[in-house]
């Protein structure tokens, strides 16, 4: 059963939304392509190997997709978790194409393309093994004790995965269509329930629960100052900007589009890029709106949740799952 659905993450939307309100000539555009064409890719094998998923019996595996947990020092992400009675089983996701070489005396995973170039990466192994020893730890906040599994996942039919050591090949990483195979070792190796139906129950709910989405701040990252954004509503049909709001319409200037709500993706690029926080003057700026009448029926429309009264009220922008 889908617990927590393959869904297109956070960070690929946000730099969607930066990639969108720059000016195509801007300087960081070939990075920002270059790091959403890098996420898509990973975000694509997960969903590959999820579809695949959905395949095991309902009742018996739950299955979590970007699960982001807060443990001390730092916060975990898994790419998938799957969760049994008997055990929990992590999944590392690798969609990379070209020979996939497990370097262990430098733990690094390098890729050969077919062109020769070579390229490093984390070692995906160590971070796989990082999150069985945090998820361990934060388990033993609530006490649950329940074996726990890890697998490298290459998601890639096309990609060739090598190591020194064979047991690496064999044991740890795996190519997505021998998964099921370890699955049902994993179910032989573990045929001891740990946890009740009303356990499991309770897990899956604690880790719904405690998912804390990481929000990074993209002008920070890529040093963009907020000037350098194009601000205004878009059109949904053409693309073209600003839409001008007349009569309680949003009305294109380029192919003439009418629209009742294109202002809630501009909002949502506000939250993506900006702050999760708006004021009525920070609205009309960003939307291109004269009237603070109009910006206040906006915003109420919306029913967010705010802080403050009149002149200095302060509202909470939703994030859109």
């Amino acid at each position: 059963m889908i617990v927590k659905d393959c869904e297109i993450p956070i960070k690929l939307q946000m730099i969607q939304a930066l990639i969108k309100r720059l000016p195509i000539t801007h300087p960081i555009h070939p990075v920002l392509s270059s790091d959403f064409n890098r996420n898509m890719a990973g975000y694509k094998g997960e969903h590959r190997v999820i579809h695949a998923l959905k395949s095991l019996p309902e009742k018996k595996y739950l299955i979590f997709h970007d699960l982001r947990l807060l443990a001390s020092p730092y916060p975990f992400q898994m790419d998938i978790l799957l969760l049994t009675p008997c055990f929990i089983l992590i999944l590392e996701v690798k969609n990379i194409a070209g020979e996939l070489y497990f370097d262990k005396g430098f733990n690094q995973l390098i890729r050969t393309k077919s062109d020769g170039q070579r390229e490093a990466f984390d070692d995906p192994i160590l971070q796989v093994n990082r999150q069985r020893s945090l998820l361990i730890e934060w388990l033993k906040t609530k006490n649950w004790s329940i074996p726990i599994e890890t697998l490298v996942v290459s998601s890639n039919s096309s990609s060739v995965v090598t190591a020194e050591n064979k047991d690496i090949t064999s044991k740890v990483v795996i190519r997505r269509d021998f998964l099921f195979h370890k699955i049902r070792e994993f179910i032989k190796k573990h045929d001891e329930e740990k946890l009740t139906k009303k356990e499991l129950k309770k897990v899956t709910n604690h880790l719904l629960k405690a998912h804390t989405p990481l929000i990074p701040n993209l002008l920070e990252n890529y040093k963009i100052p907020i000037t350098d954004l194009k601000t205004g509503v878009f059109c949904p049909r053409c693309s073209s900007y600003p839409m001008k709001r007349k009569n309680g319409i949003w009305i294109c200037h380029s192919c003439s589009n009418k629209s009742k709500d294109a202002h809630l993706s501009s909002l949502q690029d506000y939250f993506f890029l900006i702050k999760p926080t708006i004021t009525n003057q920070q609205l009309r700026e960003f939307l291109h709106i004269n009237s603070a009448s109009t910006a206040n029926k906006l915003l109420k429309a919306m029913d967010l949740p705010h802080t403050g009264v009149t002149k200095g009220r302060v509202y909470h922008l939703k994030l859109k799952t």
